[in-house]
């Protein structure tokens, strides 16, 4: 008999009966220098995304379709570049395989350091999910929804020198067409420091500025978008509408913070 380790919930001790078809979930995150600057919490914020990513799986278990479907992966710019950490935690560096079931999410945790190559590590992802999405088309693995992916940043991107870029551009016609093809959903969330301009130019009807939260509460945003993005209902409607669904859900969520703050 398999024993519940500490910190596992209920759901995680249960046996997961992997579903035929699949939900791809990416998370985009900066891990640049500047999130060894303290957050609205009062700790440095790569420790708070730390904390909280720590604490998604649990969340995510909530839901049945994204315990049995999704598969997850976890892609930082920042230190060490751009890279596709283990989302299981076993294996230090780059994965090997990046994508990993919500089930078995348990990150590494991270360090923040370097410049900002958002961009670069936009593009990795969309490859990622790309190569994913094929290998699963060759399993005769089909897709239940859209993948989801998610941007999390404090800051605006760089070139290789540092210095300020608008290159993030390049990739709205990229983003928009994906969209419009029913073929991807992708939230830009931003807490204090993030750009709100670029937050919109790249994700015009699923952005966020989120500087008063902490990433406990952004990442509790990202699992009820999840939830709204993973409703078998919502497979064939426009991006536009599911957006829609998410920000009445998340401005009820946020209402609630901010009456129990």
């Amino acid at each position: 008999m398999t024993t519940p380790q500490p910190g596992i919930g209920f759901n995680d001790a249960l046996p997961v009966q992997q579903a035929k078809s699949r939900l791809l979930i990416t998370l985009v995150v900066d891990t640049s220098s500047s999130m060894n600057e303290q957050g609205p919490g009062g700790e440095r914020r790569i420790d708070e995304l730390n904390r909280a990513l720590a604490a998604l799986r649990a969340e995510l278990m909530k839901d049945d379709v994204v315990r049995r479907q999704g598969e997850i992966a976890l892609v930082t710019f920042g230190a060490n570049h751009v890279v596709a950490v283990d989302p299981t935690g076993r294996t230090p560096g780059r994965a090997s395989e990046p994508y990993a079931p919500v089930s078995q999410f348990n990150p590494p945790a991270l360090q923040a350091g370097g410049i900002t190559p958002m961009v670069e590590g936009l593009q990795y992802a969309f490859e990622l999910i790309a190569d994913r999405r094929g290998r699963l088309r060759a399993e005769g693995i089909p897709l239940s929804n859209r993948p989801i992916v998610y941007l999390i940043t404090d800051g605006v991107p760089t070139d290789a020198s540092g210095h300020r870029s608008d290159n993030w551009r390049s990739l709205v016609p990229v983003i928009r067409s994906q969209e419009a093809g029913k073929h991807m959903l992708f939230f830009a969330l931003g807490v204090a420091g993030a750009e709100i301009d670029m937050l919109q130019g790249l994700a015009p009807n699923s952005s966020h500025y989120l500087a008063q939260l902490e990433f406990s509460q952004v990442l509790m945003l990202v699992s009820a978008s999840i939830d709204t993005g993973a409703d078998p209902t919502s497979r064939s409607a426009p991006a536009e509408e599911v957006y829609g669904q998410v920000q009445t859900r998340i401005e009820r969520i946020r209402t609630f913070l901010d009456e129990n703050h």
